[in-house]
């Protein structure tokens, strides 16, 4: 007779835990969404503009290589970041443009930015993206550069 009361109590406690397993693995398992919006736009015959406005972190990195994707689409030679709206960039945001700047390399393409800060021009000279991306002050001169190559 006593087990009734433990058996029920364990019956309890596997309700519990189930409970709190799955809202572990559901919460282990969400990503916060990417504080970044892109938009892509064609800049002449060689090249296309990713507008970036948001934050560039590790969890943009869908929305950045589907707007790679995008914006290549077989003809663009030159890709243009503009970083006019940026807001925030960390160290998993420079790692994404690394991988970026690999993506592009590959398909012999080029990188460029323009709408930089004076603190993230800093951030590109201090990390050596400056000598791999080419870095322009306004969207006219680095649409100029995109199509005369």
């Amino acid at each position: 007779m006593e087990d009734e009361p433990l058996d029920g109590s364990l019956h309890y406690l596997r309700g519990e835990y189930e409970q709190t397993r799955e809202a572990y693995l559901t919460r282990r398992n969400e990503m916060p969404e990417a504080q970044v919006k892109m938009n892509v736009r064609e800049a002449g015959e060689k090249a296309s503009i990713i507008d970036i406005e948001g934050e560039l972190t590790a969890f943009a990195e869908a929305v950045l290589m589907d707007a790679y994707n995008q914006a290549s689409d077989g003809r663009a030679r030159a890709i243009i970041l503009n970083f006019e709206d940026l807001d925030y960039i960390n160290s998993s945001g420079i790692g994404l443009l690394v991988t970026l700047l690999i993506r592009v390399n590959r398909e012999k393409q080029k990188l460029l930015t323009y709408g930089l800060s004076e603190h993230y021009r800093s951030i590109f000279q201090i990390t050596r993206l400056d000598d791999a991306i080419a870095i322009h002050d306004s969207e006219e001169e680095a649409v100029r550069a995109a199509n005369s190559a």
